[in-house]
C-alpha cells in the first residue's frame, strides 16, 4: 500500500512539475503568408478573351464611400479618433466610437472601408453571417481579374482563399471577405478599390502589361507604421474575442516591449522562430523582463500584406486561434517590425488587481 502512495506522490509532482515549468507557456509553429508580396508572375503572352464582369455595385453601406472624396466621410462620421501611416503611401482613418472601422485615405480619397464590427453597415454583407447565405447571392471564382488601363493583373484563390478569405467582384470594387473557416462565420470586410487591391497582392498573381508598384516607407516613417499596425492588432484581437464571446484583453506597456523586441530582433537576426538566437524563448524572454503570469501564448507571422491579414490568419491556424481566443487571458503586447508580427497573450499573476498594467516583478 504504501508503495502504491508512493508511485502516486512521484506522478503528482511529476504533473505539477510539467504544468509549472512547460504547459503554462505555449509556442505555435511560425505562420508564413502563402502568398508571397511583390512576387507577381508576369505573364506577357497571356491573353483574356472574356472578363467576368462585376456585380453591381451597392448602393448603400459603407463600400459607397470607396472612390469618394474623404470630405464626404467626415461629413457623416466626423473626424477619425487615429490617422496613421500605411506602409503602401495612403493613411489609416481608425474610427473607434460609433462603430468600429479603418479607411484608407490616398490623396484625399477614400481607397478602401474595413470593419469587423457588427453595427457596420456592410451591405450587402453582414458580420457574422454564414458564408454560405454569401455564396447564395454572388458569384465565387478561383480566378479574378482586375483591369487598370491597358493592364490586366490575376488573382487566383486557393483552396484555403475560397473557405476563409474569398474575393467578390463588383462594378469599380472588390470585396475581401474575412471568414472563421471553423464556424463558417463572417469575422470581417474589407472593400478595395482596383488599384489598391493589386498593389497589396493579398493573393497569387499574374500580370500583363505594367506592375503598380508603391516606394518603401523611410526608415522613420515605418516606425509609425510598425507602431499603427501593434495598435490595429490589439484591436483587431479584443473584436474578434468578442465575436467568440470572450472577455478582451488589456494591452500592457511591458509585454509590447517584449513583443516589439522579438519583432525586431527576428527581421534584423534574419530568422523566424519563437527562439531568439540571443534572447531565448519566451519563458525566457518573459523573465527577462520580470513579467509575471500563469500562463502565456505567443502568436508570430510573416510576410503578410498587414496587420488585418496576420491576425486573420492567426484566427484560422487552430494553434495560434488557440492563443488569441484563450479566454484565459487577461493582457496582450503586439509587436511589428516590417512584415514580422508578434503578439503576446498572458494569464496575469497578479491575484490582488488581475487588471493591473503592472505586471513586472
Amino acid at each position: 500500500m504504501k508503495v502504491l502512495w508512493k508511485i502516486a506522490l512521484l506522478l503528482f509532482v511529476l504533473l505539477a512539475l510539467f504544468y509549472f515549468m512547460g504547459s503554462r507557456v505555449q509556442e505555435n509553429e511560425p505562420l508564413e503568408s502563402p502568398v508571397k508580396h511583390g512576387t507577381a508572375i508576369p505573364a506577357p503572352g497571356k491573353e483574356i478573351i472574356e472578363l467576368t464582369a462585376g456585380a453591381k455595385r451597392p448602393e448603400t453601406g459603407l463600400s459607397t464611400f470607396v472612390g469618394k472624396s474623404s470630405d464626404e466621410l467626415v461629413e457623416l462620421f466626423g473626424e477619425p479618433d487615429r490617422i496613421e501611416p500605411s506602409a503602401y503611401a495612403y493613411e489609416w482613418w481608425v474610427y473607434l466610437d460609433d462603430v468600429q472601422m479603418m479607411v484608407g485615405v490616398g490623396n484625399g480619397i477614400v481607397n478602401q472601408v474595413f470593419s469587423a464590427d457588427k453595427r457596420a453597415d456592410l451591405t450587402p454583407i453582414t458580420i457574422g453571417q454564414n458564408i454560405h447565405d454569401v455564396f447564395r447571392f454572388s458569384i465565387i471564382e478561383s480566378e479574378v481579374n482586375v483591369v487598370l488601363d491597358e493592364n490586366i493583373y490575376t488573382f487566383t484563390l486557393n483552396s484555403q482563399d475560397l473557405k476563409d478569405r474569398v474575393l467578390l467582384k463588383y462594378e469599380n470594387l472588390y470585396a475581401q471577405v474575412y471568414v472563421d473557416a471553423e464556424d463558417e462565420k463572417i469575422e470581417a470586410v474589407r472593400y478595395i478599390d482596383p488599384r489598391t487591391l493589386v498593389i497589396h497582392q493579398p493573393y497569387d498573381m499574374e500580370f500583363a502589361g505594367e506592375l503598380v508598384v508603391v516606394h518603401q516607407p523611410s526608415s522613420t516613417v515605418q516606425m509609425e507604421v510598425d507602431r499603427s499596425m501593434e495598435r490595429q492588432i490589439f484591436e483587431l484581437t479584443n473584436m474578434y474575442r468578442e465575436h467568440h464571446g470572450i472577455s478582451p484583453v488589456e494591452n500592457n506597456y511591458w509585454l509590447s516591449l517584449l513583443a516589439q523586441n522579438h519583432s525586431k530582433d527576428m527581421a534584423i537576426e534574419n530568422y523566424f522562430s519563437h527562439e531568439s538566437p540571443s534572447a531565448g524563448n519566451l519563458s525566457q524572454r518573459l523573465k527577462s523582463l520580470g513579467i509575471e503570469h500563469k500562463k502565456a501564448g505567443e502568436n508570430i507571422a510573416t510576410k503578410y500584406v498587414d496587420a488585418i491579414e496576420a491576425v486573420h490568419g492567426w484566427l484560422n491556424s487552430p494553434a495560434h486561434r488557440s492563443v488569441l481566443l484563450d479566454s484565459d487571458a487577461t493582457h496582450i503586447g503586439t509587436g511589428a517590425y516590417g512584415k514580422y508580427y508578434t503578439q503576446v497573450l498572458i494569464k496575469s499573476d497578479k491575484k490582488e488587481n488581475p487588471n493591473s498594467t503592472i505586471l513586472r516583478k
